[in-house]
């Protein structure tokens, strides 16, 4: 019967010297004296995973390692006697094990053409799927890189895994010597190739398998109490969703910078607990959309196409480009930059402008005639206005590279394909000069800001405050009461977390459409890590001050009174 699972196979490499016998440890795993790794190796192995009769374990030898430590009675390669213990193959053959051991021969001259036979005498052994479980113990100094390289393309060709790359460290002078496991230099390589691929191609596929093959088994062990693997995840996430509205074009979200604010909320703190090589990743990740506003701001249409071009997503630099265009024009009039109606007005304000297209001949694309004139002022205000004045040959010109795009080059016009990245770096070169200097793209949002908004999150609902608070209150706008937890006293620190980012995202959703300040008042932890994450949103938070008023009683009673003074900002805001 067929296995169900991938094949597991253990790799080693046999050594010639003369070993001295010595317990090994991993974690909880202590070996027993054992003159060979692979011995000791093969149990802890088998201690953490269940082999089987359809798994293999491999030894790598050369002629003299077969004479020196494998065959039952070894001689020693430098005085040609006999050693005083027996060789590796009998000592696995007393193991026991449920899988066939095969010694495989290789060479052990040391010039290229001898290191490229090794490689292909491993890599045959290899079947589609495999685990692989190595062991560098022993072996030529070229072989780890070897091994590394080997793994990589097993991995391309034959969609092998490797599970586990381990050193038994004999030399330290530790009675019981380490296994020390290696596959966190693996685990980097996996990162360092997705991440590679991300900056070079923005796509995000590859981090998104490596976590769901990684970090989402850890997330389920720990019922997402990994604080590392979720930080991971949520990342890649974010990663995931800024990927997929840049290469597909999602004008609306690259310029309402929401997506770009949730990513740079991912990335804080999350430095803590990662492997020290992998924080310049992630680094290297973030630095690559640092010029993305996390607020509303038609400058991200720009920025996002040149970011396109540095990806070689050249159709989706041109389109977003020319659509940025249109909703810078309609922003800098005051319109709003993400409704049609405005920004395809501003396309016909650019054919009018560079045809000088007089008013009668105008075709505005009105179903209703009482709508005329009010398309034709707002096309007026474009026409006369610099931003369509300085911008419609550029426009032109993008437009026709964008056509050539839409019908795949079959024009008679055609521009060939290995100029058309060098006219995109031109165009998007020539659109920043024009706007340098310009109102401040930053500036213009695309939706006017909310009214002013007081969220009171506190254990006082707003209704019960004096006259002197509320006055004091309405100065930041409508209060809005939003009841704060109940938190019990035995809550974990990963308890609070959730539940801050629960009440963040709901202040988060609140400030979309109003301008919000949060008065925040109760248990302390949860308060703190509210405020630090509000915070670097821009979201302002207050806490009341109160003066302590005591009186006694004619009965000498003493009463406590505490009146509002003021609202006090959280410093760091």
């Amino acid at each position: 019967m067929e296995s169900s699972r991938p094949r597991r196979v253990f790799i080693s490499i046999l050594g010639t010297g003369n070993y001295k016998p010595c317990s090994y440890r991993q974690g909880d795993f202590t070996s027993t004296e054992t003159r060979f790794i692979q011995e000791a190796t093969l149990d802890f192995l088998r201690a953490r995973s269940e082999w089987s009769a359809d798994d293999a374990a491999y030894i790598f030898l050369t002629p003299t390692a077969r004479t020196s430590n494998w065959q039952a009675e070894p001689i020693d390669s430098r005085t040609d006697s006999p050693k005083d213990y027996a060789g590796l193959e009998p000592t696995l053959s007393q193991m026991g094990l449920p899988f066939p051991v095969e010694p495989v021969e290789i060479s052990e001259e040391g010039d290229e053409e001898a290191i490229w036979s090794v490689f292909r005498s491993i890599y045959d052994q290899i079947h589609e799927g495999d685990r692989l479980y190595i062991d560098i113990t022993h072996s030529f100094r070229y072989l780890p890189m070897l091994l590394l390289v080997l793994t990589n393309y097993a991995r391309e060709l034959k969609g092998t895994e490797v599970v586990s790359i381990t050193y038994g460290n004999w030399e330290v002078k530790a009675e019981i010597k380490p296994i020390v496991d290696l596959g966190a230099l693996i685990e980097l390589q996996d990162w360092t190739v997705a991440a590679g691929e991300f900056l070079r191609n923005g796509r995000a596929s590859g981090l998104a398998e490596l976590t769901k093959e990684r970090v989402t088994p850890i997330l389920k062990a720990t019922k997402g109490k990994n604080e590392v693997a979720s930080g991971l995840s949520k990342l890649v996430d974010r990663l995931t969703t800024v990927s997929q509205s840049l290469t597909t074009i999602r004008g609306k979200e690259i310029l309402e910078g929401k997506i770009f604010k949730e990513l740079d909320k991912c990335t804080h703190g999350l430095d803590a607990g990662l492997i020290a090589p992998m924080v310049p990743l992630i680094d290297k990740i973030k630095d690559s959309f640092g010029d993305f506003d996390t607020k509303p701001s038609v400058s991200n249409g720009f920025v996002a196409a040149r970011w396109c071009y540095r990806m070689q997503l050249y159709q989706q630099s041109i389109t977003i480009l020319q659509e940025t265009m249109k909703a810078y024009v309609a922003a800098s009039h005051g319109y709003p930059s993400e409704e049609e109606y405005y920004t395809e007005l501003a396309a016909k304000a650019f054919i009018i402008a560079k045809e000088s297209i007089s008013e009668d001949e105008w075709r505005l694309g009105e179903s209703d005639p009482t709508d005329r004139e009010k398309r034709a002022e707002v096309v007026r205000q474009y026409r006369d206005g610099s931003a369509v004045r300085e911008l419609h040959p550029l426009y032109t010109e993008i437009g026709q590279l964008r056509n050539d795009f839409n019908h795949a080059g079959f024009r008679s016009n055609a521009v060939n394909g290995r100029d058309i990245p060098g006219r995109i770096e031109k165009l998007i070169k020539r659109t920043e000069e024009v706007l340098r200097g310009k109102q401040t793209i930053e500036a213009l949002p695309t939706q006017s800001p909310g009214a002013p908004l007081l969220i009171n999150l506190s254990n006082h609902p707003s209704a019960g405050w004096g006259a002197r608070q509320r006055e004091a209150a309405e100065m930041y706008g409508e209060i809005e009461d939003m009841a704060f937890p109940a938190i019990p006293p035995e809550a974990g620190e990963r308890e609070i977390t959730d539940l801050a980012e629960e009440y963040v995202a709901r202040i988060e959703e609140r400030a979309e459409t109003r301008d919000v300040t949060v008065h925040i008042m109760g248990e302390m932890t949860f308060c703190y890590a509210v405020i630090t994450r509000l915070q670097p949103l821009g979201i302002p938070c207050l806490a009341s001050t109160t003066r302590r008023q005591v009186t006694e009683t004619a009965d000498g009673v003493k009463e406590v009174r505490f009146d509002f003074e003021t609202f006090r900002r959280y410093p760091g805001a």
